[in-house]
């Protein structure tokens, strides 16, 4: 069982954008949904979008208006944005969205957080931990969107299997087992070659964060709920800093 950064760093990353499918499709969808959460600049126009993988968040988020900086702790994700937007404004930054240190300087009036990066957390003390530098660094009425898979449908023991892409050529499928508070993801990639299919497979685990108890955690912090949604299985908060 790998960490999710060895996960990403060993195995998904070269396969990660190919694997969402058409990014100017996803890159529209996230517009629409902070257009839907009336999101524009209003006060410093920076955003931060931690977890910014490859950029579908942070390309809309720059197209209404922000100055973002993007972070991840994939070198090779971050560096896909400049690759498909050339002039592109957008900084990069690699670290960790835990690090202390990483929570310097001016508040962004937008800090992002999408894409199931707080899944890849460790423990639960660990997301609560990581709220609480937000509370702490945030200004008062800057916003915090989250964007999220709630994994906590599934009972301890319970399996499931899907495909998540598949072309000719290569298929990526994710088997999921589910743990008390966690689930055990394993990846699995197929690939055609002209001696055969090869397959190949990494796992990790995913925390399990009920949206209830993402709610009360972040608003305890000091955080105000103000929209939620739903989308193609996946949850989305807008809370503002108190």
């Amino acid at each position: 069982m790998q960490s999710p950064e060895s996960h990403y760093e060993n195995f998904l990353a070269d396969k990660y954008s190919w694997m969402l499918g058409d990014l100017s499709v996803k890159e529209k969808d996230q517009l629409e949904l902070f257009r839907s959460f009336e999101i524009s600049p209003r006060a410093n126009g920076v955003a931060w979008d931690l977890g910014a993988g490859s950029g579908i968040q942070s390309i809309p988020l720059e197209e209404l208006g922000f100055q973002v900086l993007a972070i991840d702790f994939s070198e090779k994700l971050l560096s896909e944005i400049k690759t498909r937007k050339p002039n592109t404004n957008i900084r990069t930054k690699i670290a960790d969205i835990r690090s202390r240190d990483l929570y310097q300087g001016v508040s962004p009036e937008i800090l992002l957080c999408m894409g199931d990066t707080i899944t890849h957390l460790e423990s639960e003390k660990d997301w609560e931990t990581t709220v609480s530098l937000w509370s702490s660094f945030l200004s008062p009425g800057s916003k915090l969107i989250l964007g999220y898979r709630d994994l906590s449908y599934g009972k301890p023991g319970d399996k499931s299997i899907f495909v998540v892409r598949s072309e000719e050529s290569r298929i990526f499928t994710c088997q999921l087992q589910f743990l008390e508070n966690k689930v055990d993801i394993t990846d699995i990639y197929h690939e055609k070659t002209d001696k055969g299919w090869t397959v190949t497979s990494s796992s990790y685990n995913k925390l399990i964060l009920p949206i209830d108890d993402l709610i009360k955690t972040v608003s305890q912090n000091n955080f105000g709920l103000e929209r939620k949604d739903e989308k193609n299985g996946m949850k989305f908060v807008l809370f503002e800093k108190l």
